[in-house]
């Protein structure tokens, strides 16, 4: 994370380097991405930079950290449909959220993308830390369901959070093969390469095979 140093640069300042940053990383996976380019292009010296965070790598994550807080911002900022939603319409609000997300962010979004599929030295080991916050989550409104009577109480509460967490982030995996696009493809363009509303409508298949079951009956409470 970055130094205090880094902090107690100008806002200004502070921004303009964060803007090259996003740019280079959400344009270029993270191999390819240049910190002599990212000084270049805000006029600062490469030593500087070592001032303000350890190494590239560094950097890079600080940049995931900033995409995570402006998601969670977005969500706190944004209404929900209804006053009280069950457990299966808030997950359907929250992957509405996320494809709102990336209209309104597409650099960070792109970003992101890359982050999740494009290739990295580092990538499994950092991107399970992500995966690890967005599992506490998962958990956290799963026993809200079970608590609330949307998901059998009868069902291990363990149990269900594995399946629901399993479920949600194999989809991320399985939704370019639906759509007709790559995981090498989603890296370079990120949501503009697939049709969001067929995306859509495979989640919430999958939110209706959650609630009812591979047969398609709700099961008694």
């Amino acid at each position: 994370m970055p130094s205090q140093t880094f902090f107690n640069l100008p806002k200004p300042k502070r921004e303009a380097l964060i803007k090259v940053a996003i740019d280079e990383f959400s344009t270029l996976d993270y191999n390819s991405a240049s910190i002599s380019r990212i000084v270049r292009e805000t006029g600062i010296a490469k030593g500087s930079f070592y001032q303000y965070f350890q190494d590239k790598k560094d950097l890079y994550l600080y940049l995931l950290k900033l995409i995570s807080e402006a998601k969670l911002a977005l969500l706190q900022q944004t209404s929900a449909p209804k006053a009280k939603m069950d457990f299966y319409e808030y997950l359907s609000w929250l992957f509405d959220i996320s494809i709102y997300f990336d209209k309104t962010h597409p650099v960070l979004s792109r970003l992101a993308y890359r982050a999740f599929y494009g290739n990295s030295s580092f990538q499994d080991l950092e991107i399970d830390e992500i995966k690890q916050a967005s599992s506490k989550f998962i958990h956290q409104i799963t026993l809200e369901g079970i608590n609330s009577g949307d998901i059998n109480p009868k069902i291990d509460p363990d149990l269900a959070v594995f399946v629901v967490d399993t479920l949600i982030n194999a989809f991320n995996s399985y939704i370019p093969r639906k759509v007709g696009t790559s995981t090498d493809t989603l890296a370079e363009k990120g949501s503009s390469s697939f049709n969001t509303e067929s995306a859509k409508d495979t989640f919430d298949e999958l939110i209706q095979i959650l609630k009812f079951g591979l047969l398609g009956q709700q099961s008694d409470r």
